[in-house]
């Protein structure tokens, strides 16, 4: 496996992990500290520099969308592409989050995600929404048939 690949998927796996237990210091190892998470499209567009301003904003928005439904799953609708960049590596994959909350119909967002990685850490990461697809997908979506990968929120004691 190519080295900026297996940067993504050693983080991404980190990112599940973290996703259940909270533990953002996991992800440490995986930013350069001057890294920039950028979200283009949707209603979270921003642009954030500093691996600890990212770790918060990815905490706030796993908080306020993520956390507030009983599973999440996340299939992987193209890639992962590895293309060389005159600044690093790009790593880019798509994919489609379906969230379920109780009996209420299922919620599916597309996306992607691109991470530009330098010296086997992750510079910049940007995720990408189509503001049109997104709505159009809010409604009611079927059964994934895709491989997936689930996470669901640990039962309250």
């Amino acid at each position: 496996m190519e080295q900026p690949l297996q940067v993504f998927m050693d983080y991404a796996a980190a990112f599940e992990d973290t996703y259940v237990d909270d533990d953002w210091l996991r992800l440490t190892p995986f930013f350069h500290e001057d890294a920039r998470y950028e979200v283009r499209g949707g209603p979270m567009a921003c642009e954030i520099e500093g691996r600890e301003a990212i770790f918060k904003g990815l905490k706030k928005s796993i908080d306020g969308l993520d956390r507030r439904f009983d599973e999440r799953v996340l299939e992987i609708s193209d890639g992962p592409h590895v293309t060389k960049q005159t600044d690093g590596e790009e790593v880019s994959i798509g994919w489609l989050v379906t969230y379920r909350r109780g009996d209420a119909p299922k919620i599916g967002i597309p996306g992607r995600s691109v991470f530009t990685v330098v010296d086997g850490r992750i510079a910049a990461m940007r995720d990408e929404y189509d503001d049109t697809a997104m709505a159009q997908s809010l409604i009611h979506i079927s059964e994934p048939t895709r491989p997936r990968l689930v996470s669901r929120m640990p039962s309250s004691a």
